[in-house]
């Protein structure tokens, strides 16, 4: 039975393993996405769902941490950072948005919507259609996932279901 296209589903996905300056994001969240349980009883990640990213996890995994005292005052919250360090924001959220979604196609096709979290215009995206979702709509998917985030503190990633036809193939945002 297909769920009703007025519908939405977010999920907070759990086991995301703590991130490393040496994970690559496709590869650390995919073994949690691949076994996701969807509260309809579906399981993964399927084509025209949306992954959306905590920044958070993003930039440790490329690497963005320097000692505490010297970080810039865009550091990130310093929950889940290791005591002394700071945590900055991904250099450029949009091509990291672009190679995680590539990432994650390679790992379960469909070319998966992704958002990274962020704060109202520092928010990327990639592979959704800047022609029919507004950056309002992803701001919006951003504060939902927020919300999962927030009452589930040790779940970076939220996974998103109900908006396919917002998705597009090429990686435009």
């Amino acid at each position: 039975m297909e769920a009703p296209r007025s519908s939405l589903l977010a999920v907070a996905v759990p086991g995301i393993p703590q991130a490393t300056t040496k994970d690559d994001v496709p590869a650390l969240i995919s073994p949690a996405l691949n076994t996701l349980v969807w509260p309809d009883r579906a399981v993964g990640v399927a084509q025209g769902d949306i992954i959306v990213i905590a920044r958070k996890l993003v930039a440790i995994c490329e690497g963005r941490l320097v000692k505490e005292g010297t970080a810039k005052e865009d550091a990130l919250s310093e929950g889940n950072s290791p005591r002394g360090i700071s945590v900055l924001p991904p250099e450029d959220p949009r091509t990291s948005a672009r190679e995680i979604r590539r990432g994650l196609d390679a790992r379960f096709g469909g070319r998966p919507g992704v958002i990274i979290t962020g704060p109202g215009e520092l928010l990327s995206a990639a592979g959704i259609d800047s022609t029919i979702g507004s950056a309002d709509l992803r701001r919006s998917l951003a504060a939902t996932a927020k919300v999962l985030m927030n009452a589930y503190p040790d779940h970076p990633v939220v996974a998103i279901r109900g908006l396919g036809h917002l998705l597009t193939y090429e990686d435009q945002d």
